[in-house]
């Protein structure tokens, strides 16, 4: 049963509406115009979705913002960067997973429409994190402030975290990262065909070749488009879902690694038989990320548990 749900929301709307599986440099510019125009247009809640959460749309400077709150609570923040390859908007689905988050973690989840490429580039996206993510610092503190992100958003909220630390600038209490892009080179030697056919949502050309346009000239090696070259030492506590059957699940894997050997708190909870991005749909395993996302905020963290923890959260976690 979960495997056809998947596949039919994979199927109607995933790969008819964000496929990035390219078979030339044609498609890849027919693919970004496209964007250009429709990243022109005002981003609007999604017809299909009934947000339970109160929804407050306001701008900071020239960008959208969208606050999600359930009974007007305010004091605690999950900062939230979505995923799209830094081109595309947010989905109905990252709406679903978002008024979720507020109503189950009673945190304001505050969603930025922040700018993407072809128009724009890297630095004006980092400009734009930068200027929501302190005018929330101005409002409640970092010890209230979590930073969340899937996908692209994930690498996104991870090279924020690593630009912080580099300007001794306080960082968020946590750091929560669903399937996240950690290397666009997607070159570890673990991706093998095998995993590349496995993949029905990522391409890897396809995210080199928009990643290449984001970065503006950079080489996909820089820590700036690819965290995981970046400084791993001194981040907040690390939170990770992923699954197997997504190319980015061995870069995933060695950032834990690396962080264990750094001794930093890691959580890398690993869905072996899901796709990319699963905690964003209507399934089972979503509404249990979820649950382990709400645990996970409410809760302190040590340093002295990482190692143990990360392993014994892959045996247990295996659909």
């Amino acid at each position: 049963m979960k495997n056809r749900l998947m596949n039919r929301v994979v199927n109607k709307y995933i790969l008819h509406n964000r496929s990035i599986f390219f078979e030339n440099d044609d498609e890849v510019e027919q693919f970004l115009e496209k964007r250009r125009d429709e990243n022109s247009k005002k981003h609007k809640q999604p017809s299909s979705l009934n947000v339970k959460a109160n929804l407050d749309k306001l701008s900071l400077g020239d960008m959208q913002v969208f606050r999600f709150n359930f009974r007007h609570e305010s004091n605690n923040k999950i900062l939230y960067l979505h995923g799209g390859y830094n081109t595309l908007q947010p989905s109905p689905f990252h709406w679903r997973l978002l008024d979720k988050l507020a109503l189950n973690t009673l945190h304001e989840v505050v969603l930025p429409i922040y700018p993407k490429a072809p128009e724009f580039h890297l630095e004006d996206t980092y400009n734009a994190i930068k200027e929501v993510y302190d005018e929330l610092v101005a409002e409640v503190g970092v010890d209230h402030i979590v930073l969340m992100g899937d996908g692209s958003g994930g690498g996104l909220a991870m090279r924020f975290v690593q630009s912080l630390i580099e300007e001794n600038e306080p960082v968020p209490s946590k750091l929560f990262l669903i399937s996240p892009l950690l290397d666009a080179t997607l070159s570890n030697k673990m991706i093998t065909e095998d995993l590349e056919d496995e993949d029905i949502l990522v391409s890897r050309f396809g995210v080199n070749e928009l990643m290449k346009v984001w970065s503006n000239g950079l080489p996909l090696t820089d820590k700036r488009v690819s965290p995981l070259y970046g400084e791993l030492r001194g981040l907040p506590p690390v939170y990770m879902y992923g699954g197997g059957k997504e190319i980015q699940n061995p870069d995933m894997k060695e950032l834990a690694r690396l962080l264990e050997g750094y001794g930093q708190f890691v959580e890398f909870n690993e869905y072996p038989k899901m796709v990319h991005d699963f905690p964003l749909y209507p399934i089972r395993q979503s509404h249990k990320v979820i649950k382990q996302i709400t645990k996970a905020i409410r809760k302190k963290t040590t340093s002295t548990f990482v190692k143990s923890h990360y392993q014994s959260t892959r045996s247990l976690t295996e659909n």
